[in-house]
């Protein structure tokens, strides 16, 4: 037997096994997956952002109301793409904004854009002018960054994603340039280097390419797949992406949020798939020309003084954060 949970299905056993478990934590995770994160209505199938991308965007929305100063990361535009699809959940974070499940969320959603942008705004000050974002999900940087007028930016992800978001950029009246451009595609599935040629990109020049909230989720035939494809971008190109570390090197906060959310998340349609550590992701991105300059947990990953706070966040143990480069001597 299955019943309705955050937009899809999943088992009874499931659904019983997460409401008795979540007392401890008040039942956060459980009514915020299968409760509040319900599609609008008339959106159908083929029209869909992924589950996971409102989180993330939700998540950096709240942030800048629930969170205190200094801001990790500044996403203007989030609440505004999101409109009444993010309403409750923002309102969640709002309401219930201290729940260690809910602090995670918003500080693995907003480090990993800081990270990004703040590479990404080094490789322009180093000539780099083309920009990837693979499994781009709801990111706002086309709209909403001074960069984007100055890059070609390529946005990837699958077809029910773009489409919502592009539908809601134009509903919203989001101004986008016209230097942003769409590829839609299953990642597990099509070739990414063709579709962001046809896009426009030009393999014959450096990329920036940024890959968040993705490698999770992701099979390892999967990741070889997608990762070949990008080596085939000109040497000199640069990656940027997050990761999930093993159950050894996560702290006690870690397991409750793996235990929270993967409970849902591997009976729906997104299942974390992969963990690795920092030796074994530089072996990964290596067999593929890239070579690690930088893996940071999310303490490192940001400037200190942005922990020097007063409110609830604390960075995470889950989550690290890695920056390669494509065709550089070791």
């Amino acid at each position: 037997m299955t019943v309705w949970c955050g937009g899809g299905r999943v088992t009874l056993s499931t659904w019983l096994s997460i409401r008795n478990g979540f007392r401890l934590v008040e039942n956060i995770v459980f009514w915020y997956y299968c409760f509040v994160l319900e599609y609008p209505a008339g959106v159908t199938v083929d029209f869909q952002p992924s589950r996971t991308a409102l989180l993330s965007a939700a998540a950096r929305a709240a942030h800048l109301t629930v969170d205190g100063e200094p801001a990790l990361f500044l996403d203007t535009l989030a609440e505004r793409v999101l409109g009444s699809a993010g309403a409750e959940m923002i309102r969640y974070h709002r309401q219930q904004g201290g729940h260690p499940i809910l602090v995670n969320a918003r500080v693995s959603a907003t480090v990993r854009s800081r990270f990004a942008e703040a590479a990404l705004r080094a490789a322009v000050d180093r000539g780099v002018d083309q920009y990837l974002l693979v499994g781009a999900g709801l990111d706002t940087f086309g709209a909403r960054s001074d960069l984007a007028r100055r890059l070609l930016v390529v946005e990837v992800d699958h077809p029910g994603t773009q489409r919502w978001k592009r539908h809601r950029l134009a509903e919203s009246d989001v101004d986008v340039p016209d230097t942003v451009r769409y590829a839609e595609l299953d990642l597990t599935l099509d070739s990414v280097f063709g579709r962001v040629v046809e896009a426009g990109l030009d393999p014959s020049r450096p990329v920036f390419v940024s890959w968040l909230g993705g490698i999770p989720y992701f099979r390892q035939s999967e990741l070889h797949r997608v990762l070949a494809d990008l080596a085939r971008l000109s040497p000199g190109s640069e990656l940027v992406a997050d990761y999930h570390v093993p159950p050894r090197w996560r702290d006690a906060r870690a397991e409750l949020y793996v235990r929270a959310v993967s409970a849902v998340a591997s009976d729906g349609a997104e299942p974390w798939r992969s963990t690795f550590t920092p030796d074994g992701v530089a072996a990964l991105l290596g067999s593929h020309t890239f070579v690690v300059v930088a893996d940071h947990d999310e303490r490192a990953a940001v400037p200190a003084d942005l922990w020097e706070r007063q409110d609830e966040l604390v960075p995470g143990s889950l989550v690290r954060l890695v920056h390669a480069r494509s065709g550089i001597d070791r």
